[in-house]
């Protein structure tokens, strides 16, 4: 790799991870396109280093949402065995699937994201501490099995589905949603990415250097969230993800 592919690849890196915290999605929504358009990786090799990344930000998350207490420990063991399915078994069949199709997929994985972005930020939220009815309970696991398999084919944090459900259907504060995601997410994206590692599909040099650009990049985007408001935040959210939704539809459909 030169000098100047691996300057592109870090500042690229550094500038989806800020996006990705400063918007709250985490940096795969953004790298993988990154990695397929500006660094013209093939769309499962970059699925293979979103994935790897995801583990690295999910870990720094873990260890603050540890710290905070304000993570729910039993959600968290609950939700790890549905996310761990899904990632491992959408990953063993991305191998099998067509690049088109998987760029058509994560176009539409991308709309759904906007839409849940949408609702998650007008729906209100009630106490920390709520009572999981069975119907919940499954509602939860079938978004789990599902951020799972997003997770695993197209190298998003589940977090972007994972969030979401914790808010609308637990009811939980944004808060504690976020860091509950953060401490369960680590385990499937490793799971996930150890497919693609067995598959030959994970660049080890491409690895290390877009986590190097990620991790920073993603500390200083949930920094610069504080102050900005939401309505900003949401708007560059929506419009940012309909030029990838309209960019990866075409390349897929092509």
């Amino acid at each position: 790799m030169s000098v100047a592919d691996t300057l592109l690849l870090f500042g690229g890196s550094a500038a989806m991870g800020i996006l990705g915290g400063l918007l709250g999605v985490g940096g795969g929504v953004f790298l993988v396109p990154f990695l397929i358009f500006a660094a013209n990786l093939p769309p499962k090799e970059a699925v293979a280093v979103s994935l790897c990344c995801v583990i690295g930000t999910s870990a720094s998350a873990s260890r603050a949402a540890a710290r905070s207490g304000a993570a729910r420990l039993d959600l968290a063991l609950a939700l790890e065995p549905p996310l761990v399915v899904g990632a491992v078994t959408a990953s063993l069949l991305a191998a099998r699937v067509n690049d088109g199709v998987v760029l058509v997929g994560f176009a539409l994985m991308m709309a759904g994201i906007m839409a849940l972005m949408v609702i998650r930020r007008r729906s209100t939220v009630g106490a920390d501490v709520v009572p999981l009815s069975r119907s919940r309970v499954l509602g939860l696991g079938a978004a789990a099995f599902g951020s799972g398999a997003a997770s695993g084919l197209f190298g998003v944090g589940g977090g972007v589905l994972v969030v979401p459900a914790l808010t609308l259907v637990a009811k939980l504060p944004l808060k504690t949603a976020a860091t509950t995601s953060s401490l369960a997410l680590m385990t499937s994206a490793a799971c996930g990415g150890m497919v693609y590692f067995a598959n030959g599909l994970l660049r080890a040099d491409v690895v290390g250097i877009a986590i190097a650009g990620v991790l920073p990049g993603g500390f200083l985007g949930s920094k610069l969230q504080r102050r900005v408001p939401d309505p900003a935040l949401e708007a560059m959210f929506l419009l940012l993800g309909a030029v990838v939704v309209v960019l990866t539809l075409v390349r897929g459909l092509t």
